[in-house]
């Protein structure tokens, strides 16, 4: 245990102008869609400097909650290698929907993707992830001046996207105004879901906001409330 505490302190100070985050971060959002809040998220990172765990969790409250009753919990568990995260497992449970999981094999280079009854392995491209390690990735990286195609997944399907910085921003949040950089995906004339992530540099380029765009145009904004380090 000490060797290992060890271990990660001298490799952030290998790094110096960048530290990844402390061994657990639990972050809370508050989540809405237009004027209607939807809910509150609760997002808890862990990691020793070798593996790591992110547990996502949303519930609506309110009126949202019974007009559409969604909770989702999702999980992703992997490794910290010096180019960042490298995802092993990731599952999903949501309201009303089969439970999805993913299966990372980087040494035999597949992934199987578990859809409810439908069980699917296909070949593993290299810079991979699941869309909550995804979210994470840019805590562990040196630096974010190179943004490579992904390829990610929630378990019913695998594909490949583009993003960029669209620039550095400020935003007021409930902890006060934060200077965050604004990533984006790039979108095709044809692709309908967009994603944003605000990173903010003082918070080791954890999400203090994210935002989905949903295939049939709803925009889902989550805003930081909270941020408590170990």
């Amino acid at each position: 245990m000490i060797r290992g505490i060890l271990f990660f302190a001298l490799a952030l100070l290998a790094a110096p102008g960048w530290a990844a985050p402390p061994p657990r971060v639990q972050l809370e959002f508050s989540v809405s869609s237009g004027s209607m809040d939807l809910g509150e998220g609760r997002d808890v990172l862990e990691h020793d400097g070798k593996s790591y765990s992110v547990v996502s969790e949303l519930k609506t409250i309110g009126v949202a909650a019974i007009l559409y009753k969604l909770d989702i919990r999702r999980q992703s568990n992997g490794l910290v290698t010096k180019n960042g995260l490298r995802p092993l497992h990731f599952e999903e449970a949501r309201t009303r929907k089969p439970r999805r999981a993913v299966d990372f094999d980087w040494q035999a280079n597949t992934i199987k993707l578990t859809d409810g009854d439908k069980v699917e392995t296909l070949p593993l491209p290299a810079n991979t992830y699941d869309q909550t390690s995804f979210t994470y990735a840019f805590a562990f990286k040196g630096s974010l001046d190179d943004l490579p195609p992904v390829n990610l997944t929630d378990g019913r399907k695998l594909s490949d996207y583009q993003y960029h910085i669209v620039g550095k921003e400020k935003l007021k949040t409930p902890i006060g105004e934060l200077e965050a950089i604004h990533i984006k995906k790039i979108q095709d004339a044809d692709d309908k879901r967009g994603f944003e992530v605000w990173l903010s540099a003082a918070h080791h380029n954890l999400p203090v906001r994210i935002r989905y765009v949903e295939k049939n145009g709803q925009i889902i904004d989550s805003t930081i409330t909270r941020i408590t380090y170990q």
